[in-house]
């Protein structure tokens, strides 16, 4: 009787958790594509392709401090791939 108990509580453990997980794991993906489309259309703007290391790079959320500043490693992944710095500046500040 006690492991049918045991085993009970486990699968409803395993149930609950699963229900708290799934919202948070599904909307990372959209919440990200929410943040770094303002940096990756900045970029396309000004004339540069947009593919996966770019989103990639913008996928570094700009930093709120008293106003918006741009990612450290957004900025970097965006200027080592050949992106003009005051474009990647622009571009990362827009990743919010």
């Amino acid at each position: 009787m006690r492991s049918l108990r045991v085993g009970q509580t486990l699968a409803a453990a395993g149930i609950t958790a699963a229900a708290i997980l799934t919202p948070i794991a599904t909307a990372t993906p959209a919440a990200a594509a929410g943040y770094y489309s303002g940096c990756t259309n900045f970029v396309r703007a000004h004339g540069y392709v947009v593919g996966p290391k770019v989103k990639a790079a913008c996928s570094n959320k700009a930093l709120h401090l008293v106003g918006w500043s741009p990612n450290p490693f957004c900025w970097k992944g965006l200027v080592e791939i050949g992106v003009e710095n005051g474009v990647a500046q622009g571009a990362c500040i827009r990743a919010h």
